[in-house]
Parts: structure tokens; C-alpha cells; sequence
């Protein structure tokens, strides 16, 4: 295009009228280009020159730009892109890391984060504006944590109320029926109340099929809770996310500052805390109009239905029959049952974290939820039972196997020794309907050390074990009062077999007569530790032996 002084040249000679041909030659331009501004159509605009702004100086943020530079570049080469640290984050982690150190505002640091990243918003929305109680959104998002040492990818939920943004944010370990159903249970619970319609997006969780003319068949778990709740859910267009910004924008906040840095926690219930602290956090930010969000939530109460005086059962309920061995299947796991309930009908109410058995309205069983693959869930007291009347099974018995390892350890060094005592061995594990079985566990794992493998054995460890505390010693000024005793000495020669033993006359399996040394049959176990032949005692008799 030409310079505005070359038009005006060119429109005042064809206003003279010099023909178009010697315009041409004169400004040395092409015909066609003559004719294209002495067109009556052609409009002039005034030429402008874009601006050069200066490079301002930063002084309150130059000291942390090497600090936030290296945060983004780490965020940028080590976290997945829906995780990094957004400019707010940024912020408010250099204000909890150096404090008052910092006097760069927020705005200074989100300008020096935006030319970082380069970041040129592009997306158009329309504005939209939800009246108090109106709406929720709500979805599921993935966050990476280290959990109890395991990195994981785990699924979160996220909900928010339109009209005051209040948000809510609870991880699971998959985002099945239950986690949907369990998470909108305790999103209400938070909010303290129910919106009028519930935005979804399309997940199998949910909708079955989408009918024509944009109905759903829903499935019938999310069904029955709409109706407990009393919302009417809406559902987004297949691919069209952008319909449900609110939420969709949640998510993506809570993997930036939620699940950034990336959480070490040793539970799930501790992350969940953790989330749910951030989201009343985030609570205290101002919104659109300057009010804060917890004005616009408390105000919004009024507006929000009222929650049923009791929760809905997040959780599946299906119909199953305990086989012979005692075992109910779900998904390609077992569960075991009560050995009075052996082929007979029960109730299974699948949560998202445990797995409960039910005769009617009582509860029999209780296993922690497993995946497809994972060994099956059993629980010895069921199987004590059975096992009381067929004792020999207890030698490869699988809920042993898959049970407790200080159990089966024992179990092993038990029938090495005296494979035919598993009578004794199923007593012993009977002692857990007494003490239960996390006692019994450290009790055997005692025993195994001692190689104490017998009942009377067992039951002294667990005694020791219930034992109170020793009381503390009395003051000297309170034994002043008492009667002292004269202790005489004993003569060393009482413990001279002991020099026998440190001269090495003693060995595995010897026990001490009174005339000697001898040895014992090979078939020796200690009856109540490590102090006592089984093998000397039915020869000598208590009062005649001393193990060495």
C-alpha cells in the first residue's frame, strides 16, 4: 500500500486532469493501481504508527523474577500442563514462602507470569448471570499425587453454585457410579443445600444412551438420588464443554493450586482435608461486584432447597448367593461372608471404598473395596467356624495365605515343628474372637520370635500384653515408714553350671539333669518359650529339669 503523501499525488494530477497512463510513468506505479485510489469508492485513512513503549523499570519486582522464572520453567518441563502453577498461585506462594519480603503486587506478578508464558487469551464466551439457587456444575478432573510414597493419577470432583462460586473438591480412587454418587452426597452436604438444576456433562456413570431430541436415559442409581435431592439434572451437549465454563474453570483451578506442588500425603482422607480447607480458602477471595464469596454463599442459602434428614446410600445394591466356600463375587473380586450365611441369599451394597454384606437390614460382612485382578478379600473370623471342624485345612488355608503375615508365618513355623497339632493351631486362632485379630497378630509375631509354638505360650504373651503399666516407685520418704529386710548373699557356686555354658558344654536341644548333661530326643519345642523342652518335661518332670 502507498504512503498517504504518494495517494494524494495521485488523486490531485487525475483531479488536473493527467491521464491514468502518464500518472503511471510519472510516480512509477502500475495502471491498475492508479485506478485503485482514484476509484469514488476509495476512502483515505489517516496512516499510523504503532507505538514503541520503553522497557519500565521493576524495582519491587526484579528481586523475584529469577524466583518465578525458575518456578514456571520447572512447572513447564516437569508438570503436566493442567497442574502448572497459575500467576495467582505464584503470588500467594511467594508471600507464604518469604512473607513481607515481598512487596510487588499481584498484578506486577501476573504481568511478569503472562509475558513468561506468553499466555494470549483467543476463546470468546458469552456472559452469563445465574440467579441465587439457580444452578450447579458439576465434574470429574485428574490430578497427579503421591500417595502414602506411590505416585497416582487420581480423579477428583468438582462442583460449584453459580450464582456465588462457591466450589467444592473431593478425590477418589476411580470415578465409577459410587465416586459420582458419594461426591455429589457430600458436595450438598458442604454447600448446605440443593440448587434448583444440577449441569452434567455426558458420562457413562450417568447417561446411558442420549435419546433423540436430546433426552438421556439415566441410570437408575442417579435417578433415585435427583429425586432424594430434589434437583433436575441438566446435561451439556456431547463435545461442548465450553457450556459448563463455570466448572470446567474449577477444575482447572483446583489442579493448579489444590494439587500444586504436586501433594505428598500419606492418606486419602488427608488430601480431602487438605482440598476441602483450600476451598474454604478460596472462599474468602472477592467476586465480580467486590462482595466476597461467602456473602454471596450465605445469601444464596435461602434460595438452596433444604437437604433430606438423611443421606442417600451412595452405593450400588445388588442381589448375591454366597457360594459353598463362603465367597460372594462382584466384578471379578470375592468377598467372604459368615459361615452361617453358606448358600443363602444376601444383600451387597457396593460403596466407593468398601463393600458392605447385608441380611436385610443388618450388616454381616464389611471389606474394603478391591479392583478387578486384585486377590479376593477374606476375613478369618469367618472361616474359624469351618475351620474348628476341619482342622487340617488350616495348612493351606487361602484366608490365611491372603490374611495377616505374622499369621501366616506362625501358621508355617508351627506345622514345621508339629504338623499334626492343627486342633492346637485352629485354637490359637480362635483366641481372635476374644482379643481380636490385630492382637492376636503382634501377640504371634512375639510367639514366632520366642519360638513359642503352643496355646499356653500364646495366651501367656497375651497376657503380658493386657497387662496395666508397672506404678511408678514410691518416694524414699515413703518407704521410711516401712520395715526394712536384710537380703543375705548367695554363693556363686549355685550358678557354676552357667561357667559349663560359657565354656560352650551347653548346645541346641541339651537340657540339664541334676547329674549332668543330656541330650533330648530331637523332637523338643518349648512349651511356654524358649526356657522349657517339651521333650525333658513328660521324661523328668518340672521340678527336675532346667533348660540351660
Amino acid at each position: 500500500m502507498l504512503k498517504v503523501p504518494d495517494i494524494q499525488s495521485i488523486r490531485a494530477m487525475h483531479q488536473r486532469g493527467v491521464p491514468i497512463r502518464e500518472i503511471a510513468r510519472r510516480l512509477h506505479v502500475s495502471r491498475k493501481t492508479v485506478r485503485k485510489y482514484v476509484a469514488d469508492d476509495f476512502v483515505v485513512e489517516p496512516h499510523t504508527k504503532a507505538r514503541l513503549r520503553k522497557k519500565r523499570p521493576a524495582p519491587k519486582m526484579d528481586r523475584w523474577k529469577p524466583v518465578v522464572a525458575g518456578w514456571v520453567a520447572h512447572d513447564e518441563a516437569e508438570v503436566k500442563r493442567k497442574q502448572r502453577r497459575t500467576a495467582r498461585r505464584i503470588y500467594r506462594q511467594l508471600r507464604e514462602e518469604y512473607g513481607q519480603a515481598v512487596e510487588a503486587s499481584e498484578e506486577t506478578v501476573r504481568r511478569y507470569v503472562r509475558k513468561l508464558k506468553g499466555v494470549r487469551s483467543r476463546e470468546a464466551y458469552v456472559p452469563l448471570e445465574f440467579a441465587p439457587g439457580a444452578m450447579m456444575e458439576v465434574d470429574f478432573g485428574h490430578a497427579e499425587v503421591i500417595l502414602a510414597g506411590q505416585e497416582a493419577s487420581l480423579p477428583f470432583i468438582a462442583m460449584r453454585l453459580m450464582h456465588s462460586t462457591a466450589s467444592f473438591v473431593k478425590a477418589f480412587r476411580h470415578m465409577q457410579r459410587e465416586a459420582w454418587l458419594d461426591g455429589l452426597v457430600s458436595g450438598l452436604s458442604f454447600f448446605g443445600g440443593v440448587s434448583s438444576q444440577a449441569l452434567f456433562d455426558n458420562d457413562s456413570a450417568l447417561v446411558r444412551e442420549i435419546l433423540a431430541g436430546g433426552k438421556r436415559l439415566q441410570t437408575p442409581e442417579f435417578v433415585a438420588l435427583a429425586a432424594h435431592y430434589g434437583f433436575e439434572a441438566v446435561f451439556a451437549n456431547p463435545g461442548r464443554g465450553n457450556e459448563k465454563g463455570g466448572v470446567e474453570h474449577l477444575v482447572r483451578w483446583a489442579q493448579q493450586n489444590v494439587f500444586s506442588p504436586v501433594p505428598e500425603v500419606g492418606s486419602l482422607a488427608e488430601l480431602n482435608e487438605r482440598a476441602r480447607q483450600e476451598c474454604l480458602q478460596d472462599a474468602q477471595r472477592r467476586h465480580k461486584g467486590g462482595r466476597l464469596v461467602t456473602e454471596l454463599w450465605d445469601g444464596e442459602q435461602a434460595q438452596l432447597g433444604t437437604l433430606p434428614a438423611k443421606p442417600f446410600d451412595a452405593c450400588r445394591k445388588r442381589f448375591v448367593r454366597v457360594d459353598k466356600t463362603l465367597l460372594v463375587h462382584y466384578e471379578g473380586v470375592q468377598y467372604s461372608a459368615p459361615a452361617d450365611y453358606a448358600q443363602k441369599a444376601l444383600l451387597l451394597r457396593v460403596f466407593w471404598d468398601r463393600v458392605e454384606i447385608a441380611d436385610g437390614q443388618r450388616t454381616v460382612a464389611v471389606h474394603q473395596r478391591r479392583s478387578k485382578g486384585d486377590p479376593p478379600s477374606l476375613q478369618l473370623e469367618h472361616y474359624l467356624p469351618v475351620l474348628a471342624r476341619k482342622s487340617r485345612a488350616a495348612r493351606h488355608a487361602a484366608v490365611i495365605a491372603h490374611g495377616a503375615p505374622e499369621i501366616a508365618r506362625y501358621r508355617d513355623g508351627f506345622l514345621s515343628g508339629r504338623p499334626e497339632a492343627t486342633r492346637e493351631l485352629v485354637a490359637i486362632l480362635r483366641l481372635s474372637e476374644e482379643v481380636g485379630l490385630e492382637a492376636l497378630s503382634r501377640a504371634l509375631a512375639v510367639a514366632e520370635e520366642h519360638h513359642a509354638y503352643d496355646l499356653e505360650s500364646v495366651r501367656a504373651v497375651l497376657a503380658m500384653a493386657t497387662e496395666s503399666a508397672p506404678h511408678e516407685p514410691l518416694p524414699d520418704s515413703a518407704m521410711a515408714h516401712w520395715p526394712r529386710a536384710e537380703i543375705g548373699t548367695v554363693d556363686s557356686a549355685v550358678y557354676g553350671w552357667l561357667t559349663e555354658v560359657a565354656a560352650g558344654g551347653w548346645q541346641q536341644g541339651a537340657c540339664w539333669w541334676p547329674r549332668g548333661w543330656r541330650l533330648c530326643t530331637g523332637r523338643s519345642k518349648p512349651r511356654c518359650g524358649p526356657c522349657v523342652c517339651r521333650a525333658c518335661w513328660h521324661a523328668t518332670g518340672p521340678r527336675r529339669r532346667r533348660w540351660g
